[in-house]
């Protein structure tokens, strides 16, 4: 069983026996494109110290150098250009968090999707059909999904939601908003 997630719809991830989950996958699944382009859709993470980005190392996307600090406590899957890495639901992209290695400092962790350059290809979420996973990373048991939508048919970057750091432990917050730009549009908004 999990939830359909939705704007401002906030999920904790701490158990019923008062343990924090030690692991988060975000997961991006899209099929190729059946006529027309392909569209290239990238999963990204920015590793928030106070709200704030404070370098590159703090951002996680497709051109991220592996030396890059959030690579000691997350995974990144790497770039699928299509979305033909995986069947149906399962993600083509992922960003799998360790939650007990995210340094004290780092208090939210925003998770967005964009689409490779939407402008010029003249590409939207409405030409593509997508799916955002959020899953419990030990037992793999999905916790969470959101479907981009009619909704986000003009839009060419999402910003999913975050995982908030909080006195008891993380939970997910559900920003559901899709905006007209690009990954670094979407930067700016945390610099």
């Amino acid at each position: 069983m999990f939830l359909d997630l939705n704007k401002g719809m906030t999920l904790d991830l701490v158990k019923e026996d008062g343990q924090n989950l030690h692991k988060v996958d975000v997961g991006l699944a899209w099929d190729p494109a059946n006529t027309g382009k392909d569209v290239d859709l990238d999963l990204s993470a920015f590793f928030l110290h106070r709200g704030r980005v404070l370098s590159l190392d703090d951002v996680m996307y497709y051109k991220a150098s592996p030396a890059a600090a959030c690579f000691r406590y997350a995974e990144y899957s790497g770039d699928s250009r299509d979305g033909s890495e995986a069947d149906g639901d399962d993600p083509d992209e992922f960003i799998k968090v360790d939650l007990d290695r995210i340094p004290a400092d780092i208090d939210r962790i925003a998770f967005v999707v964009t689409i490779y350059d939407a402008l010029r290809s003249n590409q939207t979420f409405g030409v593509v059909r997508s799916l955002v996973k959020i899953e419990d990373g030990v037992k793999g048991k999905n916790l969470a999904t959101y479907r981009l939508n009619t909704d986000n048919s003009v839009d060419t970057a999402f910003i999913i939601g975050e995982l908030v750091r909080e006195n008891r432990g993380w939970s997910f917050k559900g920003i559901a908003e899709g905006r007209d730009g690009d990954l670094n549009d979407l930067l700016r908004l945390y610099s």
